[in-house]
């Protein structure tokens, strides 16, 4: 199962001879007959340890392993994945607690419960490497393991959003018998409970998964085995379609790619599959820059950026225009940015500096 969270506006181009099924599954016509696939992206892992990922790694640990809750395709609320149920315990919002689905284990053969939980997210505030998410924790005051199958999270603040961010790949449950709790786990190999198996893998190469046997999740795999090839360029990966050396793409592909592929694929034998989601794409401003840290200048800058052109000229109307940092659709989005610096307005942002 290759990427079970999808967003902005996916886009997947596959070969006719396979179809993309549910969950973002590739397999044959055939219910019986289950076959290895290969696919292309451009989402290469950094590093295959959860602790110290906030990337396209993301992609692979979708696969390999599990977080408490997840998105299905389509959902606007995170739903159980390795937990069997998961709510907030309290009036506060400040006590999340969750049941995990029985037998769960890991690939390492060890058992997937409260204290592997416990261990996963604690490690990341431990180790507190600079690309992970332990930046996401800072509502988290203590993980407490209340029995084998629970284990509730305690916060020093209400947080509606808690279970958004447990969401996450970064937030993958890990084998404390492979995973140190105060350092990362070296080498090219993975451990997880997701519903495939890492056995081999080439950083910026390749990704081999097969099946694993023992997962207990929503998600229906729909394959035997699934390669995943790595591209550095949207334009190579979909030459490779093209010659038949992979059967689909998957993130990574040009505006300009997507819009030739939706007018050659029919003679070129390609599906196009396209899917509302989540994803979005942001620039920041540094705040310790002398011109950047003053609020009025941010407010100008606001004003003028036309998000609308860039999506229309830059990425040819794959994308919709974000207004917000929670995009539309999702629990918690609002429109009081785009009320305020909807339309781009010059003089506006004179009058933001002038006053300043």
């Amino acid at each position: 199962m290759f990427n079970r969270n999808r967003c902005l506006r996916v886009v997947a181009a596959v070969a006719s001879t396979s179809l993309l099924a549910g969950c973002g599954l590739v397999s044959s016509d055939s219910e019986e007959e289950e076959q290895e696939i290969v696919v292309g992206t451009m989402s290469a892992p950094t590093t295959l340890d959860p602790a110290a990922a906030w990337d396209g790694s993301w992609e692979l640990y979708r696969n390999i392993f599990q977080t408490l809750v997840a998105f299905p395709p389509g959902a606007t609320e995170p739903e159980p994945d390795a937990a069997e149920s998961c709510r907030f315990v309290d009036t506060r919002n400040k006590a999340y607690e969750c049941t995990l689905r029985e037998g769960l284990t890991f690939s390492d053969g060890a058992k997937l419960d409260a204290d592997a939980v416990k261990h996963s997210v604690d490690r990341i505030v431990t180790i507190n490497d600079k690309r992970g998410p332990a930046g996401l924790l800072g509502s988290l005051d203590r993980v407490e393991a209340k029995d084998e199958r629970t284990v509730t999270f305690y916060l020093n603040k209400p947080d509606a959003t808690f279970p958004f961010v447990l969401s996450a790949p970064a937030f993958s449950i890990v084998s404390p018998k492979s995973y140190p709790a105060d350092k990362l786990r070296e080498g090219d190999s993975a451990v997880g409970s997701g519903p495939y198996t890492l056995e081999d893998y080439k950083p910026e190469g390749h990704a081999d998964l097969a099946k694993n046997a023992t997962y207990k999740g929503p998600a229906k795999v729909g394959n035997s085995a699934v390669s995943i090839q790595y591209f550095k360029d949207s334009g190579t990966m979909v030459e490779a379609l093209k010659k038949e050396e992979i059967d689909v793409t998957f993130r990574g592909l040009a505006a300009e790619d997507v819009v030739a592929l939706n007018g050659e694929n029919r003679k070129a034998g390609i599906q196009l599959v396209e899917a509302a989601g989540t994803e979005i794409r942001y620039l920041v401003f540094n705040p310790k820059d002398p011109w950047a840290k003053n609020p009025a200048v941010r407010k100008a800058v606001a004003q003028t950026v036309d998000r609308g052109a860039i999506a229309h000229k830059v990425y040819r109307d794959t994308v919709e225009p974000l207004y917000s940092m929670v995009p539309r659709g999702l629990t918690g989005h609002a429109t009081s940015y785009f009320d305020r610096f909807g339309k781009p307005d010059e003089n506006k942002a004179a009058q933001i500096l002038s006053e300043a």
